[in-house]
Formats: C-alpha cells, structure tokens, sequence
C-alpha cells in the first residue's frame, strides 16, 4: 500500500512543479509582451514629440546652433528688406532725376530757340538800319554836290543873283548804329510756363474693387501689391504689369485683374488728354 501512495504522491509533486513552471512561464511571456507593447508605445510618442520639436525649433529654440541659424536667417530677411528698400529709393531717384532732366533739356531747348528768334530778329534791324545809314550818307553826299553847283554858278554870274535855295530833302531818321567790335548782345529771356499736368483716376462704379481671395484669407496671406497700367486717352487700360509683388500670386493676380477690367479718368496735360503709365498700390491686411 505505501508504494502505490509514494508513487501518486511523487506524481502530484511532479504536476504541480510542471503547473508551476508552466505559469512563470506565462508570466514571463505576459511581461515580455507587456514590455514590447510599452516600448512600441513610448518609441511612437517620442517619434511624435521629436516631431513636434523639430517644428519648434525652426520657430524658436534653446539649442545654441540652430537659435544661431535663426539669428542669421532674420538678419538675411532684415539686410533683404533693406536693400530692396534702398533699390526701391534709387530707382525713385533715377526716374525723378531722369524726368527733371528731361524738363531741362526741354526747358534749355525752349530757351535756345526763343534766343535764336530775337537774334534773328536783332539781325533784321541791324540789316535795316545800315541801310539806313547808307541812304543817309547818299542823301548828305548828293546835298554836298548840289551847293558846290550852286556856289560856283553864282560866281560865273555877272550881277548879284539871289542864291538859290537849298532844296529841302526829307532825310529819314538815323538808327542808332550798331554794337561794333562784336560785342555780345544780352537777350532778356522769360521762363516758359510750365505745362499742367494731372494723373490718372480709377472710376470705380465702372468696375469692382479688388477682393480678398478665399485661399489667401485660410492661408493668412498679406502684403502689398503694386502694378502699373498703360492707359490711354479714352481712358481704357492698354496693357498692365506688376511692379512690386506682395509675396502672393493669387493677390498680386487679384489685384491686376480687377484693375484692368476698370475705366479711369485719363491723364492730361493742359486739359487734353494724353495716354500714360499711371502706377497703383494696393495693401492686404487680414484683420
């Protein structure tokens, strides 16, 4: 009987070792997926947040380098903006020393001719009046012969006659001579009268203003926009072009679209109208 007992004793003891390593080793399996399912989880968070800390640190960050690239960037955009804005002003002040010396040269062209007339016209009178001169000298010369005539037949005469009258002759006025040794001649010149000039104006209840595209306003675009038109006399635009882009196609094509379908109130100068180049700005603030 104690053998069989010993026997099934040593079988429980067996099966229960077996049970027993049969649960650490599902435990241990249960922990080794616990532990790759919490690895997954904290790889893919910190794959998310080095993400999101890449973005940041392109905005603002405490890493030394890359605050340094920051740094240098915005002085670029700044030494850009600045020498955009000093191109802007030179190019200002060549086409406004171009213009002011176009009006000289048509100022200094106006005056030569005005000279060129009233010396013409001061040549005319010197011509005149040294034909006066000669006319006189002729008339003085004739009067001279005409009393030596007289004089020598009153003294082949036998008695006293009555000495004849000297002819009256009318002689014209002397014009003052002329400068001689070619002195220069100074000719009092007038300014010429600056002509009136007046831009052109957009009449709008012929056209809509520019709108803000839906785009531009969900992906908050602004800037300014500049253009130029060519614009006739009648007043209707010929041809246009964008002068200083505001960073955005869409409203730099805007604004040139809604600008070109419009009638304006064409230049003049003096009153009549002229066809020109009229310069527009536009600024897109979201507010």
């Amino acid at each position: 009987m104690s053998a069989p007992s010993t026997e099934s004793g040593s079988n429980t003891r067996s099966l229960r070792q077996s049970l027993g390593h049969s649960a650490e080793y599902a435990i241990a399996l249960a922990l080794l997926l616990v532990g790759v399912v919490v690895g997954a989880v904290v790889w893919f968070s910190n794959q998310a947040e080095r993400v999101g800390v890449v973005t940041e640190i392109a905005m603002a960050s405490d890493d030394a380098e890359t605050e340094a690239a920051t740094r240098a960037k915005a002085e670029e955009d700044a030494a850009l903006a600045e020498l955009r804005r000093e191109l802007r002003d030179s190019l200002s002040n060549v086409e406004a020393r171009g213009r002011m010396q176009a009006e000289l040269a048509a100022q200094e062209q106006a005056a030569a001719e005005e000279r060129a007339r009233q010396l013409a016209e001061l040549e005319r009178r010197q011509r005149e009046a040294e034909a006066l001169r000669l006319q006189l000298e002729s008339e003085q010369e004739r009067i001279e012969r005409l009393e030596r005539e007289r004089k020598v037949a009153s003294r082949q005469s036998t008695g006293p006659a009555p000495s004849p009258a000297a002819p009256e002759i009318d002689t014209p006025p002397v014009a003052p001579a002329a400068p001689q040794g070619g002195s220069a001649v100074k000719v009092a010149l007038s300014p010429p009268r600056q002509p009136v000039v007046t831009k052109p104006e957009v009449l709008w209840d012929s056209c809509s203003r520019p709108t803000y595209p839906r785009n531009s306003i969900r992906a908050e675009e602004e800037g300014v926009t500049v253009i130029s038109l060519d614009i006739d006399a009648s007043g209707r635009v010929t041809s246009g072009s964008i002068r200083e882009s505001s960073g955005h196609r869409r409203l730099d094509d805007e604004t040139l679209s809604a600008l070109s379908q419009c009638r304006f109130k064409p230049a003049a100068t003096d009153g009549v109208p002229t066809a020109t180049t009229g310069v527009f700005r536009f600024a897109w603030n979201l507010r």
